[in-house]
């Protein structure tokens, strides 16, 4: 068993898709390995900025063989009146390069066709990769590629060398004007440009860590949280550093040291969310911070060479100019108070045929009155319609112009300055939240209000104007905006009726309908109720709890998810099961009858009056615990129904010949299913 080396030198690829294109090449080579019997024990794709690599460990020296047959056209199809081969047959011995001695003859569906079995596979590796890796390089696809020089290939930056190892042996690889060689480049500053020997696929990785090169991501990776936790430890303080930092920093280094760097104090009396905003999006440093969490004048530097102070001072210098522009903004921005910056929101189209941001906050405001009502929030309406009223103002600050991921933050710094209500300030910072899978939520209810108020004016609104969320394609990111619509109320425990609240907001949106109007209403409402199933998913309800618990569209998704989680939790037990069989043959029963009169008066046996009874004496506390939304309750009583409805089932014989005694039993369970239906659907329900 052989390894092979697979590497595809090229320019410095952008850091936000080094590591998916890593997972591409993994998928990629594994499915066309796959595809032409290419026998492998393990894959890894890896590599560096300047480097996509493949790795392949136990590679069997020839591809698997397998039989493969081929079907022709039919008997009478093959041969003329004179038994000459016709059109038909001469192409498909063409086409497969055989004589009529090759053929077969095999019986299908009662007629004879000609069938054609050879081996394929059992060739040598080398030659079946050699015709494999040049389709590896083109399979690859990016967000843009590029062309260079007079070349034809196109890539996602310029591919400058081919490697190809297998063991010690070079595989012939040509890509364009590309060959493959048993050579690399190292550390473009610590190795130099002369080519590196790679003398075999198993001293790949060694021989370039001797040229500065940590080809393995996941190594890097370690390598810098090793550094970070070493730095930390020596001066006392925490890091702030994410995942998303830490990938960021493994995709634009090959061989990552870390250095200290530091600025003056007097800059920690800019807002901390500034410096670390600029720290992290803009340089890429590691902030720190003590552990009560108040920002150091230090952070890290993770250099991608030996850092020196050369280094050092000008990473300082870059964050000093940055802090001071920032600082210049701050102050130039709290000259004017947020309120007279509502003009300014005029000027800044909010979407194409969708008016102004100074638009956008008048609906705002009033969606904040018209939701606090519906939410029960009446005290917290004149906060919260002043939060709805100055919640953008700072999208036309300088600071949120520089530092765009700082929306709401610079507002609510600028509203303590202004002096407003602290609690106006806070919801103007949280009114954004959540902006992704579990994100904090807004903490008070002026907060709450407005991120509803904001969320459905983007969802009304973008889809008045035909947008549409279909598949893959959400440019505007809906998914996320109703993710955080469903996030709130859920738990929040908010109960909100959206037809209603829909229909007293909807004139709001008149004025951009691109569509009609009754169109606009079943896009809308479709995409709430599918996004609830979704969502609804990620809460650990099965499928059909989901499809039992919601009979059409969503009309209030707290009481929707409160009905599925009382459905999820009784199903837990046996009783419930049960119950779903004997439902499932009520519904099968009186399926496609109209409603018909029950006549208490008539029913004779004691099966037919056992349910009868439980179900009269059951239905009084069974609504009542649906109006108080008692779902636990309301359940637990459809399940005390399992006894007498086996029972009914095992005594009575609902088509009895007497149409009389037939139709009465038919409304009995007519009535049963109907107090069912009220609550869960069982026939949605799948028997295990």
């Amino acid at each position: 068993m052989a390894r092979l080396v697979f590497e595809i030198g090229v320019e410095e690829i952008p850091h936000e898709i080094l590591l998916d294109t890593f997972m591409q090449l993994h998928t990629e080579a594994h499915r066309l390995f796959e595809e032409n019997g290419v026998v492998v024990k393990d894959i890894k794709a890896t590599g560096t900025p300047r480097r996509l690599v493949l790795i392949a460990e136990g590679m069997e020296s020839r591809t698997t063989t397998r039989k493969v047959e081929k079907k022709g056209p039919a008997l009478k199809a093959a041969y003329d009146e004179q038994g000459k081969p016709t059109k038909a047959l001469e192409g498909f011995l063409r086409a497969n390069g055989i004589t009529e001695k090759d053929i077969l003859r095999r019986e299908v569906a009662g007629a004879i066709y000609l069938f054609y079995e050879k081996e394929e596979g059992g060739q040598p590796v080398e030659e079946v990769l050699s015709r494999l890796l040049p389709k590896l390089i083109s399979s690859l696809r990016f967000p843009k590629a590029m062309r260079w020089s007079t070349y034809e290939m196109s890539f996602v930056r310029p591919v400058r060398w081919l490697c190809a190892l297998l063991d010690d042996k070079v595989i012939p690889v040509t890509w364009g004007h590309l060959k493959a060689e048993n050579t690399s480049y190292g550390h473009r500053i610590l190795s130099g440009r002369d080519p590196l020997i790679i003398p075999s696929a198993q001293d790949y990785e060694n021989t370039l860590q001797k040229h500065f090169v940590i080809v393995d991501h996941t190594a890097r990776r370690q390598i810098i949280q090793r550094e970070i936790e070493a730095a930390t430890k020596t001066l006392g303080a925490e890091a702030v550093c994410d995942d998303t930092l830490l990938d960021t920093l493994v995709s634009l280094t090959e061989y990552p040291e870390m250095a200290v760097g530091s600025f003056e104090e007097d800059f920690l009396k800019l807002p901390k969310e500034v410096l670390i905003s600029e720290m992290i999006e803009h340089q890429k440093f590691i902030p720190l911070q003590t552990k009560d969490k108040n920002l150091l004048n230090r952070f890290l530097i993770v250099t991608n060479t030996h850092p020196n102070e050369t280094i050092v001072a000008g990473n300082e210098r870059v964050i000093r100019a940055r802090f001071n522009d920032g600082k210049f903004f701050f102050d130039e921005d709290r000259k004017r108070s947020l309120e007279s910056r509502l003009e300014d929101l005029a000027q800044v189209s909010f979407a194409k045929n969708l008016g102004s941001l100074r638009d956008k906050t008048e609906r705002l405001q009033k969606l904040t009155e018209i939701l606090a009502a519906y939410l029960g929030m009446h005290k917290d309406i004149p906060l919260a319609t002043l939060t709805a009223k100055l919640c953008k103002t700072d999208l036309v600050t300088h600071m949120v112009y520089e530092f765009p991921e700082l929306q709401g933050i610079v507002g609510y710094y600028y509203a303590l300055h202004d002096g407003l209500p602290i609690n106006v300030a806070i919801s103007i910072k949280e009114h954004y939240w959540p902006k992704f899978s579990g994100d904090s939520l807004p903490s008070l209810n002026e907060g709450i209000i407005v991120s509803l108020a904001d969320r459905f004016d983007n969802l009304f609104a973008l889809y008045a104007q035909g947008y549409e969320v279909t598949g893959s394609r959400d440019p505007l990111a809906l998914r996320r905006q109703t993710l955080g619509i469903l996030r709130i109320l859920i738990e929040k425990q908010l109960h909100l009726p959206l037809r209603d609240l829909y229909r007293e907001v909807s004139h709001l949106y008149t004025p951009y309908l691109a569509l009609e109007i009754q169109e606009y209403e079943r896009r809308i409402f479709d995409f709430i109720t599918t996004r609830v199933k979704t969502v609804f998913r990620e809460y650990g309800f099965a499928h059909d709890e989901i499809e039992a618990g919601i009979a059409m569209a969503v009309e209030d998704i707290y009481d929707v998810f409160c009905r599925v989680s009382a459905i999820h939790t009784a199903r837990q037990g046996e009783n419930f099961q049960n119950l779903a069989i004997a439902f499932r043959r009520i519904k099968n029963i009186i399926k496609g009858i109209e409603m018909l009169p029950l006549d208490t008066d008539t029913l004779e046996e004691p099966a037919e009056k056992a349910l009868y009874d439980t179900y009269t004496k059951s239905l009084p506390d069974y609504e009542k615990a649906l109006q108080e939304r008692d779902y636990g309750l309301a359940i637990g009583i459809l399940t005390s129904f399992r006894p007498v409805v086996d029972r009914f089932f095992d005594e009575i014989l609902v088509m009895d010949p007497n149409e009389q005694k037939k139709k009465n039993r038919i409304a009995l369970l007519q009535h049963v299913d109907r107090m069912f239906m009220h609550l869960v659907d069982m026939e949605k329900i799948v028997i295990e």
